[in-house]
């Protein structure tokens, strides 16, 4: 007969089997989709936006853009640190992105799944961007081009970031921005690829 005690014991078993499962399928899935990173949470749609974030009564507030060019090359010096040769921009990729970062803005969270259901492959390849190596990174909460690039140069263990932007496969970069969400994509060598170098002088 089974007591009660046992049959936790078994509920219990059967939890953590079916965790398990849950944990290996996302680990499996995370191999050729990088997870979704947050710089602090992501507003749920229709939430008004932070005191912080609004601009003071009677005085206008310029609306912030990244400097890619800027962020990139940063990126670009601790790459040379490390003997790797320096990122390009890629026009096309950040057409796709900054599409993506808007979207994600109206729907006011961060997904790799764009309103229409399409994913990043499916959103590069109506830009005729095509690669073996295609990295996604999702964002939300910097609004300063010195403390995104100081996040994304920074070597800790588990920054996905970092280590996508430091893989020798990794050519071009593509950013997006709208409204504090990012959408930061990176592709390898592709020969239709359109590219570009940065431009630091004033960086």
């Amino acid at each position: 007969m089974t007591t009660p005690s046992c049959k936790r014991s078994v509920r219990r078993a059967a939890v953590s089997a079916s965790v398990l499962t849950a944990v290996l399928s996302a680990a499996a899935l995370l191999v050729a989709v990088p997870p979704v990173h947050a710089a602090v949470p992501a507003p749920r749609a229709g939430t008004a936006a932070p005191a912080a974030d609004r601009p003071a009564s009677g005085a206008a507030r310029k609306a912030y853009y990244p400097n890619v060019d800027r962020i990139v090359c940063e990126v670009n010096k601790e790459r040379a640190n490390r003997g790797l040769a320096a990122l390009l921009i890629s026009e096309p990729v950040s057409g796709v992105a900054r599409s993506h970062a808007r979207d994600m803005a109206r729907m006011g969270r961060l997904t790799p799944t764009g309103s229409d259901g399409r994913d990043l492959r499916a959103r590069l390849s109506d830009a005729n961007v095509y690669s073996s190596h295609i990295l996604e990174y999702l964002f939300y909460g910097y609004n300063h081009d010195g403390y995104f690039a100081d996040m994304a140069t920074d070597p800790d263990p588990n920054n996905d970031l970092y280590k996508g932007l430091m893989n020798r496969d990794t050519l071009a970069v593509g950013v997006g921005y709208e409204n504090r969400y990012w959408d930061v994509v990176l592709v390898g060598k592709h020969r239709r690829l359109v590219t570009r170098p940065t431009s630091c002088g004033a960086a």
